[in-house]
């Protein structure tokens, strides 16, 4: 295992959108709340550290022995939640994450997804009345101050609606992404009138540095193909919680099986 060239979340993103990223069976569902996702913006919008990730080289026989998911990018809570298995039979070589799967598939659904929640005080039911699709937008007006939990720039997925009520102060995350280069970058804000204060003309800089200039996916590389090291690996790196068991994981991966194992349970692998 072996320390790699930072890469950019745009890269990362790219990785993920070829399939080049996937998820192990091992790993638990996404599980994080949309203000944890709008903090991990705000954190990396002030180069606040984020981690490093921990990745597997998937190669040759490897890659049909066990199973692998596909990146969550349009979550449901409650209602769409679950991880699609990815077929590697005739897949080029790909890499499997053993750690970070919370993190990346947060930076997914914040620039190329959406995240439904619950409106409080309504009556239980699966429809856009009760869990609204948001996706993630970047207050550009003003910082945020005084903030208890310490943030400055306002992230916050919002329904369509919502943007439409004072849409001036807000820019919508995903298209970012499509401004990678500087003067299509700077045309796009002067037909836009987004220069109009410096907060929004900085703010708009930094989103688009953070995403695609600055090298801050940091991560270790593991590239032995046995299964038994990667397990261990990753049974280290989540001691923290509850106890896992060897032979549960590798029967997790092989045949997505387990009647231990919760994540199992929870991709609707039994």
């Amino acid at each position: 295992m072996s320390f790699q060239t930072p890469i950019t979340i745009s890269a990362a993103i790219r990785n993920i959108e070829g399939n080049q990223y996937l998820l192990p069976a091992i790993q638990r569902e996404f599980e994080w709340g949309h203000e944890k996702i709008e903090w991990l913006f705000d954190s990396i919008m002030r180069n606040y550290p984020i981690s490093s990730f921990l990745l597997w080289r998937v190669e040759g026989v490897t890659k049909t022995s066990y199973k692998f998911y596909k990146f969550l990018r349009v979550f449901r809570q409650r209602y769409k939640t679950h991880n699609e298995e990815f077929s590697t039979r005739g897949h080029n070589d790909f890499t499997a994450v053993l750690d970070g799967q919370q993190r990346l598939t947060s930076l997914y659904i914040g620039l190329c997804g959406s995240y439904a929640y619950r409106t409080p005080r309504l009556h239980e039911e699966n429809t856009e009345r009760v869990y609204p699709t948001r996706q993630l937008y970047l207050n550009i007006d003003k910082p945020l101050e005084n903030e208890e939990d310490g943030r400055v720039f306002e992230f916050k997925f919002l329904t369509a609606p919502e943007y439409e009520l004072k849409k001036s102060s807000w820019f919508k995350v995903s298209e970012i992404l499509a401004l990678s280069d500087d003067f299509e970058f700077n045309r796009y804000l002067d037909e836009q009138d987004l220069k109009r204060n410096e907060f929004t003309y900085r703010s708009l800089a930094t989103l688009k540095n953070v995403i695609h200039s600055k090298p801050i996916i940091n991560f270790f590389l593991e590239t032995e193909q046995s299964i038994d090291k990667a397990l261990n690996i990753f049974i280290r790196i989540n001691s923290g919680g509850e106890p896992l068991d060897f032979s549960d994981l590798i029967m997790s991966c092989r045949n997505g099986r387990s009647n231990k194992l919760p994540c199992c349970r929870r991709r609707g692998c039994l």
